[in-house]
């Protein structure tokens, strides 16, 4: 089976009716991940913005973290000057 971002969109539109609202945000993110580890990139993802609030939301959750973990500079020596 083909892993799509609109399969992604399928899947959240057939369970989001069934959660309670303050449960919402957190599946989304974890569904985001999930199909983020699958193999989509933020060019599906994208291509689905616009759908659903609790999405949308996930989506730059994810992307904002992954960008933030892009940005940790391993090499520094902070820990040294103590």
């Amino acid at each position: 089976m083909e892993v799509n971002a609109g399969l992604v969109l399928e899947i959240w539109e057939l369970v989001s009716e069934y959660l309670p609202t303050n449960r919402k945000e957190d599946v989304a993110n974890k569904m985001v991940k999930l199909f983020a580890d699958t193999g989509l990139d933020e060019d599906d993802f994208e291509s689905i913005k616009g759908e659903d609030n609790h999405l949308d939301a996930a989506i730059d959750n994810f992307h904002e973290d992954d960008r933030d973990e892009d940005e940790i500079d391993y090499e520094s020596n902070d820990y040294e000057n103590d």
